[in-house]
Order: structure tokens, then C-alpha cells, then sequence
């Protein structure tokens, strides 16, 4: 979960989680206003990327942006529907810093939704696909396009090789609706997701046989409500939906709680092994990398979240989420911080709204030089 642009860890839980990796998890940071920013000034968004010193981000990638009509040849890259001029540039300039992307595609075109937006009030599309077809043949025009072998005019070739399918499909202001009338006992929204995912992983793969395929996406929430399936129970959802074709799950996590803190809150930090647990029980789950691809501590109360710590402790907690057994572990080769700056709904940021630095800025650039990427993640 997170707002638009406008004591300690107990013996039993360190014994659970094997140490593996003697570096720990590969530390990134998305910059959440790039979907928003023009392709003419990314620029200065990848020069502040550059100064956390992260070497992987996360970037989301509107459907909407890049197809905003129907394209009558959707798999096909070069179909006059499709709107790369955003994407291009985005993703050059990320290979040219040597900075890694993890891709999040959301935020679907009206025509691909039957002309419904979902959710009112919210700043984008939060309306499901009416077809899962429609979201795989567009990441395979996307995988197609930045399979580091496709020649882009004006940019050349382009490696984009981690994909995760959508944003938070288990709450409903970013997947609409997550129950069949409003029931309940009738959750729907993890049969599209599941759907999608079967269907988009093949196709990525054969654009790009090096691509990973990330699923779930699941955001942080303890249970079922009207707005959305609890962690657990969307992990659930998808096992029963038959979800099988995916490469890596991941997983985001804002607990109310200090990392070292003992909470019996899902997700947290403390309870991860649960959530592992329910990525165990998908079909072929046991074996898959799990990225936590947000997560942060915010400094101030905002309308999307009540919990708030002083700039100091943030800088703390961010150093020892890196410390966490199971951030260490082989199973865990990535966690994302969010974000790069505040922004008035959501300051978990390094960098200030208005300028400015944190104490978690140094916090996270000492950090990410002692857990570069390493393995797959290393892409240039």
C-alpha cells in the first residue's frame, strides 16, 4: 500500500530461517513519481536515483500510457497504438546509469476495461481487465520491445528483464472488484489475477527467455475486508484459482512495528515466516524467490496511514531490515525501499518533498553498497 502523487527478532524465528547468503538481499528504491514525471525530465529523476546508490528500482509502467487506444496487433511492438516515448526513455537512461528495473505494469486503458474506471476518486484505473488476454498480449509487446535484442530507433537495444504483474491485485483501490457484489464469501479478483499471470509469464518468456515473472504482488493487509483480501488469503486465493505459471512471488510490507519488535501483525517483518509459509503452499511456491519490492517507515501521519517515527528512528529500522535473518537468507534477494522523496500523502521517503535530505539517506547508501545485487539481478 501506498498514496499517490496528488524489542527483538525471538530465537525460534532466527532458528526457522536459514543464513545463506553472506551479503544479504540486494538493497533497491522505487521513485514513485517517474510514471508521472515526462520523458523530458526523467534525467533529473535517475540523477537522484543515482544518489542513494541503489542499483536496482522499481518503476511502474502505465498500461495506459503506453496503449492508450486498442491496438489492432497487441503482441506486436510496433503497432501504431503503442506510445513508447515514456518507456524509451525511462528505461535507456536506467541501462545507461546501470541501474536494474523491476517492472510493474497497472493502471489499464479503458478499452481494456470495458469503459469502467473502478474505484472513484482514485488517481488512476483501479478496474481489473475485462480479459486476461488483453494484459499478456501487451507484456509481450513489452517484453518483446526491451528483450535487450529488439534495435529501438534513436536508443538501440534494451535489457528489461524482471516483470511483475500489476500492483497490489488484493486490494481493491488497485484491482476492482475483489468480490462478486460486494459478498464477501464470493472473492473474484483472484481468478482474473491468477488468469493473468498463466497467461502473461509464457509469453514474456518467449520474448525473453532471460525475463523472470514476478506474481502476487500482494499488499499489506492482515485480513478480509471490503477493501481487499488479507495476505494470507489472497496467497490462497490464487492456489485455488490454479495460479502455476510465474517465476519469483513478491510480497510488500509497512509494519506499524520496529523491525526487531515482536508482533503477531501480517505481514510484518516478524511474522514474514507466515507469509512464507502461505507462498509455500502455491503450486511450485517452495522453490521460488520471494522480492519484497516496498517497504519503509514514514515520518509523519497522512490520511493513508496513522503510524509515524521520527527521521532518526526511520534511518534505524531502515539498517536493520537488512540485518533480519531472513533478509539474509538465499530466499530473499531483494528488498525494495519506498521512496526515493516524500510526497504530502506518503513521506517514507531518503529525500524531502520540498529538498532535502533524511538521516535515511546515508542510512540506506551505507546499506547498499554492502548488499549490491548479485545473481540475476545483475543485469549490466
Amino acid at each position: 500500500m501506498r498514496a499517490p502523487i496528488t524489542g527483538l527478532v525471538t530465537a525460534a524465528l532466527i532458528a526457522a530461517v536459514p543464513v545463506a547468503s553472506a551479503f544479504g538481499a540486494a538493497a533497491g528504491v522505487q521513485d514513485d513519481r517517474l510514471p508521472v514525471t515526462p520523458a523530458a525530465d526523467l534525467p533529473a529523476r535517475v540523477a537522484l536515483l543515482q544518489q542513494t546508490g541503489a542499483r536496482v528500482t522499481r518503476v511502474d509502467l502505465y498500461w495506459s500510457t503506453a496503449a492508450p487506444t486498442r491496438p489492432t496487433n497487441p503482441t506486436d511492438p510496433n503497432d501504431p497504438a503503442y506510445n513508447w516515448t515514456w518507456a524509451d526513455a525511462m528505461f535507456s537512461q536506467l541501462q545507461t546509469a546501470k541501474i536494474t528495473p523491476i517492472v510493474t505494469t497497472w493502471n489499464a486503458p479503458g478499452w481494456a476495461t470495458g469503459g469502467t474506471q473502478g474505484v472513484a476518486g482514485v488517481a488512476w484505473n483501479s478496474k481489473g481487465p475485462t480479459n486476461a488476454q488483453d494484459f499478456a498480449d501487451f507484456m509481450q509487446a513489452v517484453a518483446t520491445r526491451y528483450n535487450g535484442k529488439t534495435n529501438i530507433p534513436g536508443v538501440g537495444p534494451v535489457m528489461v528483464k524482471f516483470y511483475e504483474v500489476w500492483n497490489e491485485p488484493n486490494l481493491q483501490i488497485y484491482m476492482y472488484p475483489q468480490y462478486q457484489g460486494g459478498n464477501l464469501k464470493k472473492p473474484v479478483a483472484g481468478k482474473l489475477y491468477a488468469a493473468m499471470v498463466n497467461k502473461t509469464t509464457p509469453v514474456v518468456k518467449a520474448a525473453n527467455p532471460q525475463a523472470v515473472v514476478i506474481a502476487g504482488v500482494t499488499g499489506p493487509k492482515g485480513g478480509n475486508d471490503k477493501s481487499g483480501r488479507g495476505t494470507t488469503q489472497w496467497y490462497d486465493d490464487l492456489k485455488k484459482a490454479g495460479m502455476k505459471q510465474f517465476t519469483a512471488v513478491s510480497q510488500h510490507i509497512y509494519p506499524a512495528a520496529p523491525p526487531l519488535k515482536p508482533t503477531p501483525a501480517v505481514p510484518s517483518w516478524a511474522t514474514l515466516n507466515k507469509v512464507i509459509a502461505a507462498i509455500n503452499a502455491l503450486p511450485g511456491g517452495r522453490n521460488k524467490k520471494i522480492y519484497i519490492t516496498e517497504s519503509s517507515y514514514t515520518t509523519a501521519v497522512t490520511p493513508y496511514r496513522k503510524v509515524a517515527f521520527t527521521p532518526q528512528a526511520q534511518a534505524t529500522y531502515l539498517k536493520q531490515i537488512w540485518k533480519l535473518p531472513q533478509v539474509r537468507s538465499a530466499r530473499i534477494p531483494l528488498v525494495m525501499w519506498f521512496q526515493v522523496q516524500d510526497n504530502p500523502n506518503w513521506p517514507g521517503g531518503l529525500f524531502l518533498n520540498g529538498g532535502g535530505s533524511k538521516p535515511s539517506l546515508a542510512a540506506f547508501k551505507e546499506v547498499a553498497k554492502a548488499n549490491p545485487p548479485k545473481g540475476n539481478l545483475v543485469t549490466n
